[in-house]
């Protein structure tokens, strides 16, 4: 018997809807960490363009597209059932970037969105067992004008309305390296920025401020995460180094 599916976008006030699409993301927190954090985080969830796939009352998929993180909108998408992905996916207006589960790419792939990269999650499970202060010299940054000019169009002003960023500098005051997370939930954060000046390479900097995010942001409650893209080997054996693990693979489409 062929399934029938309903997808009705997740209006804010629909307290049952956000219910069960909240219940949806949390049982898969390290897969569906987007939309994660855009229903947890109130200034996403007003940005965010929700919407929810119903088998009967019962939601078996989740996406959502989020404007306003990246010079494109950025949409997550996942589902518990066939099919449900690659229709989720034709309800959000191009063009965007997704991020999904490589379980699903398949599906995307044949809904015709582009494949442009492949990421491997990485997560730090254990929290620090010695809280050390943070390195005087470890800044913290607040100007959104720097971080754009340092980081490039991947940084985006809303973030440090999310979470911190930390720098360090040189002896002329310049940036030499930045790391910063892209959210903060209760339970989740996710270190979305590591960028070393060209100059500075190789002196450990970019180390040193990952493991001070990271240890800033953990708690027994909440689970420090990356995601590190497969042509980028170097950056992930940083963060093993740093006692985080690969978890789960995701792709990134196009469309």
């Amino acid at each position: 018997m062929q399934r029938s599916y309903s997808y009705r976008p997740l209006k804010q006030g629909n307290g049952a809807g956000e219910a069960a699409a909240r219940a949806f993301a949390r049982a898969a927190i390290f897969e569906r960490v987007w939309l994660h954090a855009a229903l947890e985080l109130p200034v996403l969830r007003a940005r965010a363009e929700p919407i929810a796939a119903y088998h009967g009352e019962r939601l078996v998929g989740l996406g959502a597209a989020l404007p306003g993180l990246f010079p494109f909108r950025v949409a997550a998408i996942d589902a518990a059932l066939p099919g449900v992905a690659a229709a989720l996916l034709e309800h959000f207006e191009p063009p965007f970037v997704c991020q999904v589960p490589a379980r699903l790419a398949p599906e995307l792939a044949r809904a015709g969105a582009r494949l442009i990269r492949r990421e491997r999650q990485m997560v730090r499970f254990q929290a620090a067992r010695e809280r050390r202060g943070i390195d005087p010299q470890i800044e913290r940054l607040t100007d959104p004008a720097e971080l754009s000019r340092f980081c490039g169009p991947a940084f985006a002003p809303l973030e440090l309305e999310l979470a911190p960023f930390l720098g360090l500098r040189d002896a002329f005051g310049d940036l030499c390296a930045v790391a910063g997370a892209r959210f903060v939930t209760e339970r989740v954060a996710q270190i979305g920025h590591l960028d070393t000046r060209d100059d500075c390479r190789r002196q450990g900097y970019a180390r040193t401020l990952a493991g001070a995010l990271a240890c800033a942001l953990e708690s027994p409650e909440r689970r420090v995460l990356a995601h590190v893209a497969e042509s980028a080997p170097g950056t992930e054996h940083l963060f093993a180094a740093l006692g985080f693990r690969g978890t789960h693979d995701f792709a990134v489409f196009a469309r």
